[in-house]
């Protein structure tokens, strides 16, 4: 495998049912006039990627954004903490995953939110796309899904759906919906040419014992 196979590599997480006390931390109290840097440090944020120069945004009286810049590396993170429909998304483009593993990094934004529900999307080159479907289960989660996209230009998606194991899978989980209309939609642009989609693969999980 060539030596640049972390370079091009792009990060997508979505998650929703946030736990209660990590979506806690995104509330702003009456009077509180702490600055914006309070939420990113209580919920450790600012540890997914330390080196990461910081802009953020606290909404009042909820809610949450940031960007994270070094060099052209950046990564966002979004938040919507109401419990009803608790949502939060977490990007990173032009990081080094050679130095910062990806595995790691996932964890830990997992631990800024602990959901229920999550899936990553992670755009890469083709000749790296067999690694990232081993990527491990990650604990306390289970893969229920998945898809590959292989797009023309050498590149492709994996797309993952996990959830928390205490949930279980039988549980309507709103990530399978979200697979499987992606699917659709790439099987469309497969048929008709659109986009450069040229091959699209559905996998099951596999539980490590």
């Amino acid at each position: 495998m060539p030596n640049d196979s972390n370079a091009g590599i792009n990060l997508e997480m979505c998650m929703t049912g946030l736990d209660r006390k990590k979506a806690t931390v995104f509330f702003k109290e009456s009077g509180d006039n702490s600055g914006n840097s309070e939420m990113t440090k209580n919920s450790e944020i600012n540890k997914i990627i330390p080196s990461h120069q910081i802009c953020d945004f606290e909404f009042d009286p909820c809610g949450y954004s940031m960007n994270g810049i070094e060099g052209t590396a950046y990564s966002t993170v979004h938040v919507t903490p109401e419990h009803e429909f608790s949502y939060a998304s977490y990007e990173a483009m032009g990081v080094d995953f050679g130095s910062i593993k990806l595995e790691p990094l996932v964890k830990r934004v997992l631990k800024c939110f602990e959901p229920v529900d999550f899936s990553i999307a992670i755009t890469l080159p083709e000749y790296a796309c067999a690694d990232e479907l081993c990527v491990g289960d990650m604990e306390g989660y289970a893969c229920v899904s998945g898809v590959v996209q292989h797009l023309l230009g050498g590149r492709c998606v994996v797309y993952r759906c996990f959830t928390a194991k205490a949930r279980g899978c039988g549980v309507g989980n709103p990530n399978k919906t979200v697979l499987q209309c992606w699917k659709e939609v790439a099987e469309e642009e497969a048929e008709v040419g659109g986009v450069g989609c040229s091959a699209v693969l559905a996998f099951s999980c596999v539980e490590s014992a």
